[in-house]
């Protein structure tokens, strides 16, 4: 009786997703006039962008109140309604249940320096086209960010926590803290987009300077506490240019136009993603259409995204 001996060497090809393995691709250039400080947000598969302002001369400044769609399977821009609203400046928005809900910010005078609080905010329907007012008790000087569906404010000035709930249009003050409290200062926010969520916590970068050198700190605030943690600061040198993202269910930061940092809020440790490719420009603002993260530069809309990649595996079975 004769054994034989065959070697078979299975080759098994898997995709993986390598974060480190990424391109930045320009997409169809934004249709609109070029601003800053615009909104940019994802519904589903679909993008949205507008408002914002621009200097047109010294000391003339334009606000906008349009507002644009892309499609990402299509790579193509439609303009919807425009906002309601007033033109401002470091407008809100966020997207709850397939809605947005947009306003806040601050009206701009044509000289450029003086500021009113707007406290108005807007519902957008993009299957129908359409924005409703809705309700206004919002707080000057508040933090905003959405969190299991309800849109918080936090203001810093006067120490209250509000949530809104889309479905009834209401607003509730849902706690306070104490003047002893460390927190941080309103005055060192630098921009809407430097808030993060994370499970039921909130996360806010700020500015500040010390001896001598500009940092970049992060604190915590829990929900259910409403009590308030510094964190890590942020590595490298400080920046006021901050965009905060979320890919993969991850948390990242562009500083600048070319560091890239990712956060691990269970160890509250930061790392430096020198393997991601540095667009060298200053995106404003980044979102994410599910795994893609989108960002303006200008007229020049471009798409990062992670590269799939193929790893083979060799087994070698004895039959």
């Amino acid at each position: 009786k004769t054994k034989i001996l065959l070697l078979f060497i299975f080759f098994v090809y898997c995709s993986v997703n390598l974060f480190g393995q990424s391109v930045w691709t320009k997409k169809t250039d934004f249709p609109g006039s070029s601003r800053y400080s615009g909104i940019g947000l994802s519904v589903g598969k679909k993008g949205y962008y507008g408002l914002g302002q621009k200097q047109v001369k010294t000391s003339i400044y334009k606000v906008y109140t349009d507002f644009w769609e892309y499609d990402s399977e299509k790579n193509s821009w439609t303009q919807k309604s425009d906002f309601p609203g007033e033109g401002r400046l470091s407008a809100n928005a966020f997207s709850v249940n397939g809605k947005i809900f947009a306003g806040f910010g601050y009206v701009i005078a044509p000289d450029g320096v003086n500021t009113e609080y707007q406290e108005d905010l807007y519902e957008f329907d993009p299957s129908a086209n359409k924005w409703s007012k809705k309700n206004n008790t919002h707080l000057e000087g508040g933090v905003d960010f959405i969190i299991n569906d309800t849109l918080c404010s936090v203001n810093l000035n006067k120490r209250v926590l509000k949530k809104y709930n889309p479905a009834s249009d209401t607003w509730t003050a849902s706690g306070t803290w104490s003047k002893e409290t460390k927190s941080p200062n309103f005055t060192d926010i630098i921009g809407v987009k430097t808030i993060f969520s994370v499970n039921e916590k909130a996360y806010i970068i700020t500015g500040e300077k010390k001896k001598g050198k500009y940092i970049n700190q992060l604190w915590e605030l829990n929900l259910h506490t409403i009590t308030w943690s510094q964190k890590n600061d942020l590595a490298v040198s400080g920046s006021d240019s901050i965009n905060v993202f979320k890919m993969d269910g991850k948390s990242y930061v562009l500083k600048g136009s070319n560091i890239f940092l990712e956060y691990d809020s269970g160890s509250d440790s930061w790392t430096e993603k020198k393997e991601i490719s540095a667009p060298n420009k200053n995106f404003s603002p980044l979102f994410t259409i599910e795994n893609g993260c989108y960002g303006f530069c200008n007229h020049e809309f471009w798409e990062f995204a992670p590269v799939k990649k193929e790893v083979v595996v060799k087994t070698n079975p004895v039959m």
